[in-house]
């Protein structure tokens, strides 16, 4: 096996490019080099990492599972070269560019009006979209059709690259008076005698919570956490909420109360992540880079760091 330093740039951007033509012809395209020469290339990563790394497959090329493991890692050297070489080029106040973020409503509240006034202050000329996840999020990734996505539904497909941006804490909330709060401890056994308000757009507790059948007869369904307030006010119904949202808005805008979890009620193993995901395709763009900072500088900023 070669010397790490041995890696070329030319071979990390071949690498890219096969993971997204799957063809060792059209990432020669792409990359505007002979065929032959993308041969040798993709012959000393081989080399280099003691792989085949992708292997024909039918028509296409397919990658190993050490290429899998390795995209995050090559992709984020590349970005690292093309942010060298970009440092006295690239002027966001000159930019003018929409990008396009995927993220739910309630992390969104939160972190969004701080990041479009950090892009309206940096770069006059660039604006900023927001889409709702769906089932068809990795898909807007992949055609370009979005930037980035904070912390979407469902698993991650192999091949993106993420980042760990911010680990909220959770709360139970509740109208002043539930009969839960006369109880001097209350217990998992106790929530489950009241109903539990259900936000269906939730990762963590919504569509897939309530599919595999962990949800009780009483849940009340919403489709959206900011509905909820109104139905937990005018009904003995409680809620796993962040515990920002409760502090910012549950609290001082409906005078909503919370408790911590009872001690034998866990409804996750730990507080859930918000993620920044994008696509390895734009992990070399500098105005990508740029803005990927913004968004994870938002998302800290409101929603807390991510733990170590």
């Amino acid at each position: 096996m070669k010397e790490a330093g041995e890696v070329t740039r030319e071979e990390l951007m071949l690498f890219t490019a096969l993971w997204e033509k799957r063809s060792l012809t059209a990432a020669a395209d792409q990359l505007g080099i002979h065929l032959p020469k993308a041969s040798r290339l993709l012959k000393s990563l081989r080399e280099s990492f003691s792989d085949d790394l992708f292997i024909r497959i039918g028509n296409t090329m397919e990658p190993t599972r050490k290429a899998s493991a390795l995209l995050p890692r090559v992709a984020a050297s590349l970005a690292s070269l093309e942010r060298l070489f970009a440092e006295n080029t690239f002027d966001p106040a000159k930019l003018r560019r929409t990008f396009t973020v995927i993220a739910n409503s309630q992390p969104l509240s939160r972190f969004g009006p701080m990041l479009l006034a950090d892009l309206s202050r940096a770069s006059p000329g660039s604006r900023v979209v927001f889409q709702q996840p769906g089932s068809g999020w990795s898909a807007r990734l992949s055609d370009g059709s979005a930037d980035a996505a904070v912390s979407p539904e469902g698993n991650i497909p192999n091949g993106f690259m993420e980042l760990n941006a911010s680990r909220c804490q959770y709360q139970i909330a509740m109208r002043p008076g539930h009969p839960l709060l006369r109880l001097p401890e209350i217990t998992a056994s106790d929530l489950a005698e009241y109903p539990e308000c259900i936000v269906e757009a939730s990762r963590f507790r919504g569509k897939r919570f309530l599919e595999d059948g962990r949800a009780s007869d009483k849940t009340v369904v919403i489709p959206d956490g900011l509905a909820a307030p109104g139905f937990l006010l005018a009904s003995d119904a409680w809620m796993v909420s962040c515990t920002l949202v409760i502090r910012d808005l549950f609290k001082p805008r409906y005078g909503l109360v919370s408790i911590p979890f009872p001690k034998d009620f866990r409804p996750f193993s730990e507080p859930p992540l918000l993620k920044i995901v994008w696509h390895p395709r734009t992990a070399s763009d500098p105005a990508e880079q740029w803005f990927r900072g913004l968004l994870e500088n938002a998302v800290k900023s409101a929603c807390g760091n991510a733990a170590a």
